[in-house]
């Protein structure tokens, strides 16, 4: 079942049992839903977040699967990617097993931890790309392995840049 958030005809998904959200919930969710959009994160990455930044408590997994009708699996790997990301940490509650979350609200430290886990990685699949299709280029025809090598060349300056400004910008996040 799905609930109309605040008129503007974008759907939240919701489960069951769900104890529903607030109308400043849906819009918080929306908000980090739209940004996790933007940058090819998945939706249910910033459904978990945008719910964790309007909580005024940390949220076990199991009552963010509720308030957001997601799956467990979803729940976990997206709980998973924003902890390894340092958007979220663990808390613990004296006397119960499960774990809680609560978002990291300083830009700075969401930042590095995007950085970190996902352009980092990015950049150095593109280095293996670019290998590949360096031993593609090499059975062209000599003019087009001279177009197609010139091409690769400058996307190797683009990627030689990208992963030498990562860890200025972490140095310069960390203070």
């Amino acid at each position: 079942m799905a609930q109309s958030a605040a008129g503007n005809g974008k759907r939240i998904r919701n489960g069951g049992s769900h104890s529903g959200l607030s109308p400043v919930e849906v819009a918080l969710v929306e908000y980090f839903v739209s940004l996790a959009d933007l940058v090819g994160m998945p939706k249910s990455v910033g459904e978990i977040y945008g719910l964790l930044f309007s909580a005024e408590a940390p949220l076990a997994m199991d009552e963010i699967i509720a308030r957001l009708g997601l799956s467990k699996g979803s729940a976990s790997q997206g709980l998973r990617f924003l902890r390894d990301c340092q958007a979220v940490r663990t808390v613990y509650r004296a006397g119960d097993r499960r774990d809680f979350y609560e978002p990291e609200l300083g830009l700075r430290n969401l930042a590095a931890g995007f950085l970190r886990e996902k352009i980092g990685p990015r950049l150095d699949e593109g280095a293996r790309k670019l290998a590949r299709l360096e031993k593609i280029v090499a059975g062209e025809t000599p003019n087009l392995r001279k177009i197609h090598g010139n091409r690769i060349d400058r996307i190797r300056t683009w990627q030689k840049t990208g992963q030498r400004i990562i860890p200025f910008a972490l140095k310069f996040l960390k203070g």
